[in-house]
């Protein structure tokens, strides 16, 4: 049996206790138990099935220990990511303070599949972003052609 993969986009809202609920096509896939994190550009919050997050820790432990940078990488993103989460019976769950401040989270939220994760992005960051690729489309898709289908 393949990875479960997540795609759409769907507008949500965080409650007051910085709750979101799930959308419900992404329930199944994500599992039980998941780790919410910051996404590899710092643009939004990233949701990883336990499986996928367990593949994340591997790459990190490859990184030496001496490798000053490589290092500091893996203390920014370790100190921002909450393993063990899972969904209240509601559906919902918590995004850490921490992470809705580094992010610029507000009320207004968009959840964006990205295949084998998730990501929570601010809706109006969402926005722009999905505008300037939008506009840029057909040089995206010919860069994404020629660096991975070449």
């Amino acid at each position: 049996m393949g990875k479960a993969s997540f795609s759409g986009s769907y507008d949500h809202s965080l409650d007051s206790k910085g709750r979101v609920i799930i959308p419900a096509s992404y329930r199944e896939a994500l599992g039980e138990n998941f780790t919410v994190t910051i996404n590899p550009s710092k643009t939004a919050v990233a949701i990883y099935p336990e499986k996928v997050w367990e593949e994340q820790l591997e790459r990190l432990s490859k990184i030496n220990p001496m490798d000053k940078k490589g290092m500091q990488y893996v203390r920014f993103v370790m100190s921002i990511s909450f393993a063990d989460n899972s969904m209240d019976s509601q559906g919902r769950v918590l995004i850490p303070a921490k992470l809705r401040s580094k992010i610029g989270l507000t009320k207004d939220i968009v959840f964006v599949g990205i295949n084998t994760y998730i990501e929570i992005w601010d809706a109006e960051a969402y926005r722009k972003y999905d505008e300037e690729t939008d506009m840029d489309f057909d040089e995206v898709s010919d860069y994404v052609y020629e660096q991975y289908n070449g």
